[in-house]
Formats: C-alpha cells, structure tokens, sequence
C-alpha cells in the first residue's frame, strides 16, 4: 500500500482535501469481501506555507515557491511517508514536480490535478487565459490600495472555481478560501527540464472554468510521457468529485 501526500491550490489548504481524505482512509467493508478494494497507507493533507492552518504566519503574498517546495519534501520527511504518492491541485503542480526530483528516494508516482505547468522563464500566472490575468492584476491593485492581501471574490469561486457544485454547498466553504500567493504566481521560474523521476499522471478536468481544458492538456505535454486522464469535474474537484478522485488516486496504492 502507497502513502499518499495531497497538496492543495492557490488560496486553499489541507481543508479542502476533507471529503477526498475521507473516502481515501474509509475502513476496511466487514464481512470483507473476496475481492479487497485498494486501500491507502498513511494519507497527509498539507498546509503550505501562508495557506491554511499556517495563514498569518509571515505574509502569504510573499510565499515563494521554493518555500512550497521545501515544505513538500519536509513533509515527506517528518511524516515518514514511504513508497509516496504525490498529489498536486492547480497550484500544486510545479512545486511538485520540483519536489519530486530533490527528494532522497523518487515518489512511487506525481498526480497532478489540473497542475500548473508554465513554460521555462515564465510565471505560473502566464498559463491562464488573458482575461483571467487582467483580472488578477486589478485584484491585485485594489487590494494594495485597500491595504488588504489579494483574495479571490465570492463571485469568481461560485461561478468559476465551484460551478457545478451546489450552491448551499459551496457557502459552507466560501470563508475557507485565503489569501493568495501573489509572488509564487507573479514571479519567472526556471524550468529547465519537466522529467519526473517517477510516473506522472495528469488529471484533465473537463468542465474547469478557471484552467480552460485545452490549457490543462497543453501543460501536460509539457512532461515527457505523462499519463493523461480526463475527469467530468470543474476546478474544485476535490468537493465536486470527490468519491470519483479518490477512485483514481487508489488506481497507484
């Protein structure tokens, strides 16, 4: 049986894994069956750095990628995740995939869910459509002159990140949503090569509003011999879909 590490998107934290979490450590059926499903280990939901549990511990805004990355392979470490599966929502992606390649012993496999993949010398925030980064910089204005961190509107997580979902659903989580990590998404990062030193799945979710599905599969050409997966989800998959997700993540326990 594989351990399994979940690391959530942009402005989120391990919260948003709950209902995936749950179907992913259900306890064994009794009386078991001839047939014994697939079973998670150890399964982790993480909090990154300024996310989460960890929001108003330094400056989310200025969280930097390699303090993503470090805490993904700190993580590993101290919960003694063995033979691990990496899993990585949007935001995810990239700190995983570096992740992946300095960790003392290669992960059993990546799954990124609709991750972030952006081409060498640009920011992650390049790979969204036009209209999604002109709205990021006027977010990001009016929160400067508000003296606030940048978060997303109630508006564009009901109709964009959540679509699909319930809406009496989606309010219970809306005050969970955090701020944003303006400097990871702004900043250029160095890409040189996107060559996992482990199987890589791609999760192409098919009705996401915020990564438009061309996109997703544009980013997962971007890794040599990605699997690719196309999930009926929108972008919080983890709350749409989680029944479904924790399906295809025990496929590599």
């Amino acid at each position: 049986m594989a351990d399994y590490l979940l690391v959530h998107g942009a402005g989120q934290g391990a919260w948003s894994w709950g209902p995936v979490w749950g179907y992913l450590t259900a306890p064994v059926q009794h009386p078991p069956r001839l047939h014994a499903p697939r079973r998670a280990n150890k399964v982790h939901p993480l909090d990154l750095p300024g996310h989460g549990a960890n929001v108003g511990k330094g400056n989310t805004a200025r969280v930097t990628l390699e303090e993503c990355v470090q805490a993904i392979i700190g993580a590993v470490a101290r919960e003694g995740l063995r033979d691990v599966v990496l899993v990585g929502h949007g935001f995810a992606g990239l700190p995983l995939l570096q992740a992946a390649q300095q960790l003392p012993h290669p992960p059993k496999r990546l799954v990124l869910i609709a991750g972030i993949v952006p081409d060498n010398q640009r920011s992650l925030l390049a790979v969204f459509p036009p209209r999604t980064r002109k709205a990021f910089q006027i977010l990001k204005a009016l929160s400067a002159m508000a003296r606030q961190d940048p978060r997303l509107p109630r508006w564009v997580i009901t109709h964009y990140l959540c679509n699909g979902i319930d809406p009496m659903e989606v309010v219970h989580i809306l005050g969970s949503f955090g701020p944003l990590p303006t400097h990871a998404l702004t900043a250029r990062v160095s890409v040189p090569g996107l060559k996992a030193p482990c199987p890589v799945t791609y999760v192409v979710l098919t009705q996401d509003r915020v990564l438009p599905p061309h996109i997703q599969r544009c980013m997962a050409g971007r890794i040599p011999d990605a699997e690719v997966l196309p999930l009926d989800s929108c972008h919080q998959v983890t709350l749409a879909k989680p029944r479904e997700l924790a399906d295809l993540l025990l496929r590599y326990a």
